[in-house]
């Protein structure tokens, strides 16, 4: 069961979320968690429940900051085109500072997909949340359904090529394999314009 908010319950969240982008979450144990957000453990139970609804809250927290990000990205790319967009979200995931972001999206993603009576509610929005704001990006002339897929198509490309990107630690490959399926993308929303 959720607690309500309160100002200590964000304070240990965002506290948690850092020591979890820091981490990762596979050896998590909430003894050393609540010592490094000035805790005890019995505490975090309290204001979460338990350790791993703890981590779908801090997940849904995380990826709520990263989909502002792109909001951002987006917002001042007004004028832009779809590549230039993705491009721009590109150079914002994969520099030095945010990477963190992702090697903890793919592992609580993986964790989830494992144990989805723990941790379905962050999946609950994982993906179809991008599809929905990619959706938003392609021409309002697009029938409904088409940009529903397009926008599965590049949601699932970027993602893959993220994974790809992290695996590798190969930046110059998959830049250039997302430049060449934002160009080709461009050209196929035109058709389709």
């Amino acid at each position: 069961m959720k607690r309500t908010s309160s100002p200590r319950r964000d304070e240990l969240l965002s506290a948690s979320i850092e020591y979890l982008l820091a981490k990762g979450v596979a050896d998590l144990s909430l003894r050393p968690l609540a010592k490094a957000v000035g805790s005890k453990a019995r505490l975090l139970i309290y204001h979460f429940d338990t350790k791993d609804s703890l981590v779908a809250e801090a997940m849904i927290v995380v990826r709520d900051r990263v989909q502002k990000a792109f909001a951002t990205v987006v917002a001042s790319g007004r004028g832009r085109t779809f590549s230039q967009i993705l491009r721009a979200f590109w150079q914002w995931a994969t520099s030095p500072r945010h990477e963190r972001y992702l090697r903890l999206f793919f592992e609580v993603h993986g964790l989830a997909l494992q144990k989805p009576a723990v941790y379905g509610h962050y999946l609950e929005g994982a993906v179809t949340s991008w599809v929905e704001m990619m959706a938003a990006v392609l021409p309002e002339s697009t029938p409904q359904h088409r940009r529903r897929a397009l926008a599965t198509l590049a949601v699932s490309t970027v993602v893959g090529l993220l994974l790809d990107y992290l695996s590798s630690d190969n930046r110059k490959r998959t830049s250039d394999a997302l430049d060449f399926f934002v160009s080709s993308f461009d050209a196929l929303i035109a058709k389709e314009a």
